[in-house]
């Protein structure tokens, strides 16, 4: 498992959610993101709405599974300048 710290503001738009879903839903691994106590699947768009509502500026990543390092690193690639 990896986990990593991503500063979500760093681009100058902000990313679309159904962008970030459409990305992990590419990889076999799971990927989701804590907030407060709760396990948020970044590949469901329900739990995106409701979780990342009200995320601050820097968000850990959790990637678990067979491409897990393929995964993490297109995410970070996503939230760069």
């Amino acid at each position: 498992m990896i986990s990593r710290q991503i500063d979500t503001c760093r681009r100058n738009s902000p990313v679309p959610i159904s962008f970030l879903i459409h990305t992990a839903s590419t990889f076999d691994c799971d990927i989701y993101i804590r907030c407060d106590d709760k396990r948020v699947n970044v590949k469901s768009y329900d739990e995106m709405i409701c979780g990342m509502a009200a995320q601050k500026k820097s968000v850990v990543f959790f990637f678990n599974g067979t491409d897990e390092l393929a995964a993490q690193e297109k995410i970070e690639r996503i939230f760069q300048d």
